[in-house]
């Protein structure tokens, strides 16, 4: 099927592609902050805040939408693989530089917004989780998520929040597996302990459970080897998910978005049972200067090449009805999840 794609903005048109390149080059050398912050970090409750936000020509204004508690309306025996999830990319990303940016709003934000899938990366270091997007150290740590995720499923009991938690970059001096320091996560650090005992939904093999089974819990996705099942495993035979991340340049974002909408037409006809997952994100690693292609300039696009945020709102709009599966969006706009959300409803 073909979509015509709706433009909002005017969006001038460029003759040289080398030009373009060139602007957006100048642009993200602008939007630079601080340096990368070393991972060199310790797990506390409270990690300093660090770096400038690296931002960009204008915000998502996510903080506009509110559905704290929109899964309260819909039947417990709703499958999770049956719901439009909003969704984002490198949750905790937000003030990092632009090669690692992917939100300009924190978690407990885009929560009460109504996001309930995230993507948590955690690098395993020192026999502590702090969260990485790639190299980087974004300046928080796996206690903070447990804290602000459980502060949020105990003031909205009919919620779920399904977590991807991958483990990212390289570990380095620890004197344990991964699995190990989720078990002491879990079992034995007093900050989180209590809360995660509480709050994780108990695995059941590879299934997805139904919202009833869900509510007031974290459902974890394995994005790490681990002997024991802490929840379905990412791309196993129950999921679906496109993440073509790497572009060769802006231009290539013609590409990403065919694949974007292809997974949309998957979801709207695939099996119900299938957790489908469609990510918006991309850049242009590792030349990402050199192409002008990170992650802010695939979003919300550059003069003559529309972002994939405005071509996703375009297709919902023109296509109303039906599931999408799990959306993981960078700088995720009020209006992309208040139509994912209104989905569940139609």
């Amino acid at each position: 099927m073909t979509v015509h794609i709706r433009t909002v903005h005017s969006r001038t048109r460029w003759a040289a592609p080398a030009a373009r390149s060139l602007f957006v080059l100048l642009t993200a050398l602008l939007l630079i902050p601080a340096p990368l912050a070393t991972a060199a970090s310790v797990d506390t409750a409270s990690a300093p805040g660090g770096g400038s936000s690296s931002g960009s020509l204008e915000p998502s204004g996510l903080e506009q939408a509110h559905n704290p508690d929109w899964m309260s309306a819909l039947p417990d025996d709703t499958g999770l693989s049956e719901l439009s999830l909003p969704g984002t990319h490198d949750t905790m990303a937000a003030r990092a530089s632009v090669f690692a940016d992917t939100q300009d709003v924190d978690l407990p934000t885009q929560l009460r917004a109504g996001v309930r899938a995230v993507d948590i990366r955690t690098r395993h270091f020192r026999d502590v989780f702090p969260i990485h997007h790639g190299l980087e150290y974004l300046n928080t740590n796996f206690t903070n998520v447990v804290v602000q995720l459980t502060d949020f499923l105990r003031e909205h009991p009919t919620e779920t929040v399904v977590m991807r938690l991958k483990e990212e970059y390289t570990p380095a001096e620890n004197t344990r597996s991964y699995e190990d320091t989720l078990n002491w996560y879990i079992h034995d650090n007093p900050e989180t302990g209590p809360r995660l005992r509480e709050h994780l939904w108990p695995a059941d093999g590879n299934r997805f459970p139904t919202l009833g089974e869900a509510r007031g819990k974290i459902v974890v996705i394995e994005g790490f080897d681990a002997e024991e099942t802490f929840g379905p495993r990412w791309g196993t035979a129950g999921m679906d998910i496109q993440d073509t991340y790497e572009l060769t340049g802006i231009g290539d974002v013609d590409r990403k978005w065919d694949l974007v909408r292809t997974q949309f037409d998957r979801a709207a006809s695939g099996d119900a049972q299938t957790f489908f997952v469609n990510h918006l994100s991309a850049t242009g690693n590792p030349a990402a200067l050199v192409t002008g292609t990170v992650p802010v300039t695939v979003a919300r696009g550059v003069p003559g090449t529309v972002g994939i945020l405005d071509r996703t709102e375009d297709y919902l709009e023109a296509n109303p009805i039906g599931r999408t599966g799990a959306v993981m969006a960078d700088y995720p706009t009020a209006e992309l999840v208040d139509e994912l959300v209104a989905r569940n409803f139609r």
